[in-house]
């Protein structure tokens, strides 16, 4: 399963996909050699080049081995593989949420298409508003909407703090500046009524 709408932005070479169609599922396979990398959806997704995200991460925080980045966002969080788990890194907050283990590639597809889940499970928010205002809309394909000042440094969560920074410097700012994300837990899989009523708190 690949997302039902999307807009490429570049091809991944034959030989990205055959360097790590090893660590992924087939599934991811096929969304590289049939999309591309680009766009997914309303734009808030990117499908990457495996390759060069693993080349602007390097020395910026130590992914695990057999680790293979598939997706960024507009807020600059990162999802990846490893090992049959994904994970999302929420650089922004300083965490990192694993998606519920037994969780395959078209479901994760599949939650990431549901609109009412950008907030409550991907914390969005003030995202959209910003986006729907200000005058450059989306981040284009290598840009995220950045905090200024970090959170981590006590800047508000605010939309007026919302600014256009480049994905992998504002990542490297992150982790210069607030060290590396820790492990927070699991990824809720829905809104809070299909989730048992237990809501997920973004931090703050």
């Amino acid at each position: 399963m690949t997302f039902s709408e999307f807009m490429r932005v570049s091809t991944i070479e034959q030989a990205t996909i055959d360097r790590f169609a090893g660590q992924v599922p087939a599934e991811v396979v096929d969304m590289w050699r049939v999309h591309g990398a680009g766009y997914a959806g309303d734009f808030y997704f990117r499908v990457v080049d495996p390759a060069r995200a693993a080349l602007m991460l390097d020395g910026v925080v130590g992914l695990p081995d057999n680790s293979t980045v598939l997706f960024t966002t507009g807020l600059g969080d990162v999802i990846f593989h490893v090992n049959g788990t994904f994970l999302v890194i929420k650089f922004r907050f300083g965490v990192i949420d694993l998606v519920p283990v037994g969780t395959s590639f078209g479901d994760l597809v599949a939650m990431m298409e549901r609109p009412e889940n950008r907030g409550p499970v991907f914390e969005w928010d003030p995202y959209p508003t910003v986006v729907a205002t200000h005058r450059e809309g989306a981040p284009s394909f290598e840009q995220c909407y950045g905090f200024v000042p970090l959170l981590a440094l006590g800047g508000p969560a605010r939309e007026e703090n919302l600014a256009l920074v480049g994905l992998y410097e504002h990542i490297a700012l992150i982790v210069q500046l607030a060290g590396v994300p820790q492990l927070r837990g699991f990824l809720p899989s829905g809104p809070p009524e299909s989730a048992g009523g237990k809501a997920h708190q973004p931090h703050s």
